[in-house]
């Protein structure tokens, strides 16, 4: 078994990162390799902890110089790195120790990855689009590629899809929206009220209740966005959750009517059968069924450009007639589920990680 060491940087206090970390780690342990990871000091390193990994805290003043005499004795097999400065130490000690090196990618960026491409075993990507943005605008040959998904856990998609009547047996309808609060989230946000402000009009006799899990830098802002925007609806309250454990996520996803998600919070509300809007950093995708719903696993559900605006009505249309079908709602809910649970069940997910750091520690 092999000694590996991941670097990443961040300065969310949580988020899809820090959650692809966290499920990389704990597949490495169960695999029986032995892994440290150096990160800024924040939630992610009591979770890493438990988890079993050796935490190193990697600051934002951090150099390689300084890291490595502290790291060069561990004798670790492989680097893996996340973008930005985490990347940039990474490629440097890599090349100081003569170890193999891997990087994964997130989203759009390309972190100067011409430039380097060449000095990496392997290039992780979260999505096909991501894939084939290295391979178009950063000259990173395809077979130098691995695709591996942001997972969600497997007995996810094996739980009883609760019915739209039950999720509505209070008169109440929740809706989800599951997002890192900060700028580049944006669009997310503003999708949220067209739709929102429809449905409470339609269905007047339901009390809509908006719950928020997440947090970030613009939290503030967009409390005040949709207080502003929300308040000529007087059937409509917000709920402020913050970040929440995935277990509680998954409870508050299977009790609602819709949710608004990208990456893999997209992904956990679509295998708990909760009909979900994709947006993200880069655009709204729309409703996940059909051609949407490629696009949106094609892109991790938000993460790729999109021409859909955020004010747009007819994904609140599309809605109000689910609703008012419990039966197509239903088996809309079975198809978003059967469509992704082969390349975002944690296990399969967890098999593509492996084998990639298996390709990587074998790079000559």
């Amino acid at each position: 078994m092999a000694k590996l060491l991941t670097l990443v940087t961040y300065q969310a206090e949580w988020g899809g990162l820090h959650e692809n970390v966290a499920f990389a780690v704990r597949a490495s342990i169960r695999a029986g390799h032995t892994i440290d990871v150096a990160c800024p000091p924040s939630r992610l390193t009591d979770h890493l902890l438990a988890l079993g990994a050796g935490v190193i805290d990697l600051l934002p003043s951090a150099t390689s110089e300084e890291l490595d005499p502290l790291l060069r004795e561990r004798g670790y097999d492989l680097i893996h790195a996340h973008p930005f400065r985490s990347r940039e130490i990474g490629l440097q000690l890599a090349a100081a120790w003569d170890t193999p090196f891997m990087a994964t990618f997130h989203g759009a960026y390309l972190d100067a990855v011409s430039t380097w491409h060449e000095r990496a075993a392997l290039i992780a990507a979260v999505s096909p689009a991501v894939a084939e943005n290295l391979v178009q605008r950063g000259g990173v040959s395809s077979h130098k590629i691995a695709l591996i998904r942001n997972g969600v856990e497997d007995d996810l998609f094996e739980r009883p899809i609760t019915p739209l009547t039950e999720r509505l047996r209070r008169g109440r309808a929740d809706i989800v929206v599951l997002a890192r609060m900060d700028k580049d989230k944006q669009a997310l946000v503003e999708s949220v009220v067209p739709t929102a402000l429809m449905l409470a009009e339609e269905f007047p006799q339901l009390e809509w209740r908006l719950r928020i899990v997440g947090s970030g830098s613009a939290v503030g802002d967009f409390r005040e966005h949709l207080r502003e925007r929300l308040e000529v609806a007087p059937n409509i309250s917000t709920d402020w959750m913050g970040w929440v454990n995935s277990h509680e996520t998954s409870r508050v996803l299977s009790r609602a009517v819709l949710a608004f998600a990208s990456g893999r919070g997209a992904a956990q509300a679509l295998a708990l059968g909760t009909p979900v809007v994709a947006a993200g950093s880069q655009g709204v995708v729309g409703l996940q069924e059909g051609e949407n719903l490629q696009l949106g696993y094609w892109g991790n559900f938000g993460g790729q450009r999109s021409e859909t605006p955020p004010h747009n009505t007819e994904i609140a249309k599309r809605v109000i007639e689910l609703l008012r079908d419990p039966k197509a709602w239903h088996a809309k809910s079975v198809r978003g589920r059967q469509s992704i649970i082969a390349g975002t069940s944690q296990s399969s997910v967890d098999a593509a990680y492996l084998s990639a750091v298996q390709l990587a520690l074998e790079h000559g």
